[in-house]
């Protein structure tokens, strides 16, 4: 028995040559999404005692990210969208407004020179770390969920359109 299978076949189909439009409407969505993921008053919206550290204003950003996203992926795919509009609101601007590094930055933030580094035992620290990485894992579930529903909804608003 022979494995006649091409790896370039196997691991992906070929993308196709981007369009100009496409790409700096990317380019153009990730701009604005960055510009509103830092410089929105996220914090003080939710509490004025907050600082760019904290993870909340964060995870806050990412999951009305993540609905936001889903809700457009799903209208987009059921409509007649231009790819440069689909493009640049999905994979351009909610792409930099959502952010794990940004999550992570903050976390480590928190932690740096705290408990996590600081334990008084290695046991005390792999624990901290553990709850940390089970919390961002939790995190991620969740934020796929929100995005997965919203695709669901976003294809049921499209159907229901003229």
């Amino acid at each position: 028995m022979s494995w006649n299978v091409s790896i370039l076949n196997f691991v992906a189909n070929r993308v196709p040559k981007p369009r100009p439009a496409t790409l700096a409407a990317v380019a153009v969505g990730g701009a604005l999404g960055a510009v509103a993921r830092v410089f929105l008053p996220w914090p003080t919206w939710l509490d004025a005692s907050l600082t760019a550290l904290d993870p909340l204003p964060i995870v806050f950003i990412n999951v009305i990210g993540a609905a936001l996203l889903g809700l457009v992926t799903g209208y987009t795919g059921q409509r007649q969208v231009p790819e440069p509009w689909a493009k640049g609101i999905t994979t351009g601007f909610l792409g930099a407004f959502t952010t794990m590094s940004a999550l992570a930055v903050a976390f480590i933030g928190l932690t740096a020179g705290q408990a996590v580094f600081t334990a008084g035992s290695i046991s005390q620290g792999v624990f901290v770390a553990l709850v940390i990485l089970v919390g961002l894992v939790a995190f991620l579930y969740a934020t796929t969920m929100i995005t997965l529903g919203t695709i669901k909804l976003g294809r049921h608003l499209a159907k229901d359109k003229p």
